[in-house]
């Protein structure tokens, strides 16, 4: 199963890059999302040796996990082309369900479900209809394999806007001199930011964008997880962007000493 997915990413791969190849920022672009697949690939096979419920699983349960880690951004590369034709609103996820829905071999409501939300706040998946109406033990499975999917990709994330700068102006906008409008942070993620949840979009200044990446923090499911950030040494890093892309002091106190608390202070799942 897992050889058959990795062909099937770069053949999408492939696809993108003849339509977008006479473009430097759709191709480099493309090129990231290519990187990016892989590298959250790699989180996840971390994550799947070091997480307990896993512990008791078939090779094959595990090759299904780790397939709908690798293919959570398979649709990205239509949506790049979309892009590149002028095209919005294109939900990357949702296309990727539907697309696997096509492809029997992973047509399983396991790997299909946590890459349809992977990209969503965490109560769009709660929300699902098809969700609510698993049975209860296929529905737990569902959102444990979800939430090893996302945080595999906010590990990936963390590990590009920290180690890899030369992709950073692809999400943060700093390949040019910043002036003091770039550092406010915009009121409704002042008002929204202390809930333990990610901070909503839209993201108007660099300030914006450094508070939502710390806010991914918040979103964390595994224990884990935060022991790989720490072998790669980007959790500081982290919290050192946003220390340096936020001018509101008051704000920056607070919120580096909020998420640095939950960070402390949560259960998470083992």
């Amino acid at each position: 199963m897992l050889k058959h997915a990795t062909e099937l990413l770069y053949l999408q791969y492939a696809q993108c890059i003849e339509v977008v190849k006479n473009d430097t920022f759709y191709s480099y672009y493309a090129e990231e999302k290519l990187r990016h697949s892989l590298q959250v690939a790699g989180a996840g096979n971390y994550l799947v040796r070091h997480i307990n419920w896993l512990e008791d699983k078939s090779p094959e349960y595990i090759e299904m996990v780790r397939t709908a880690v690798l293919l959570h951004d398979v649709c990205r590369f239509s949506e790049i082309i979309k892009m590149y034709h002028g095209v919005k609103g294109y939900d990357h996820g949702v296309a990727a369900y539907e697309f696997l829905e096509h492809t029997p071999l992973f047509d399983d409501i396991r790997i299909r479900l946590p890459i349809k939300h992977h990209g969503h706040l965490i109560d769009d998946l709660y929300a699902d209809e098809e969700y609510r109406n698993l049975p209860d033990d296929l529905r737990e499975e569902v959102q444990k394999i979800c939430f090893i999917v996302r945080d595999a990709d906010k590990i990936a994330n963390f590990n590009m806007v920290t180690h890899e700068p030369r992709y950073l102006p692809l999400f943060i906008n700093i390949d040019r001199p910043l002036e003091p409008q770039d550092l406010i942070i915009s009121e409704h993620i002042k008002q929204a930011a202390f809930i333990e949840n990610t901070v909503p979009k839209p993201f108007y200044t660099v300030a914006d964008r450094a508070a939502a990446f710390l806010s991914w923090y918040t979103d964390i499911n595994y224990r884990a997880s935060l022991d790989y950030c720490d072998k790669l040494g980007v959790t500081d890093l982290m919290f050192a962007m946003f220390e340096k892309y936020c001018g509101d002091v008051e704000f920056k106190q607070k919120y580096t000493a909020f998420v640095r608390h939950y960070l402390d202070s949560h259960i998470f799942i083992s």
